[in-house]
């Protein structure tokens, strides 16, 4: 992989610059292809560091920004945000090269047992609009494993369920 460097304002020392590329391979293991180059700029102003990049594989480009107190702060967080980027790429990609299609609605209501998309949602199984602090009560007094609902605040499927240490935690569909 090709890594470009580029500083505005300061002069990177040897130290930093190692911790930098380092990290940076660390983000290749996340690529589901291989990556061709990146280009990175970090500037200095006012105190602060402001690293930009872009992650180049075949095909596809990855950009991200992030600031921090010192450059491998700014570094860090900025490979984090590419990481996410990755990530969601990685799993857009093999779904399609598993052939999945229709989401979670269409495998619902085609599986087995369970009619087709044209006959309806399954007896019973309702999407009830309600905010979180409905759906988290409810969630609690019906004692169930998770619940889905459609959150009235901002028209999004919502889900609550309880984590490893006991809270509850929610999650929400977003078209980002």
């Amino acid at each position: 992989m090709q890594l470009e460097i580029n500083t505005r304002h300061f002069t990177m020392g040897d130290d930093q610059k190692e911790v930098i590329e380092a990290a940076v391979e660390k983000l290749v293991k996340f690529a589901p292809r291989p990556v061709e180059s990146m280009k990175m700029t970090i500037t200095h102003e006012a105190g602060r560091f402001f690293a930009d990049s872009v992650l180049y594989l075949k095909s596809h480009e990855f950009r991200a920004k992030a600031e921090g107190m010192e450059p491998e702060y700014a570094v860090n967080e900025m490979n984090e945000n590419l990481r996410k980027q990755l990530a969601k790429f990685k799993g857009k990609i093999s779904g399609k090269q598993k052939g999945e299609g229709g989401g979670l609605g269409k495998a619902m209501l085609d599986g087995p047992g369970l009619p087709n998309a044209e006959a309806g949602p399954p007896e019973g199984f309702v999407l009830m609009d309600m905010d979180v602090a409905g759906a988290q009560s409810k969630f609690e007094v019906d004692e169930l494993p998770f619940l889905v609902f459609r959150n009235v605040d901002n028209d999004r499927l919502g889900v609550i369920y309880r984590r490893s240490n006991g809270e509850l935690g929610h999650m929400e569909y977003t078209n980002d």
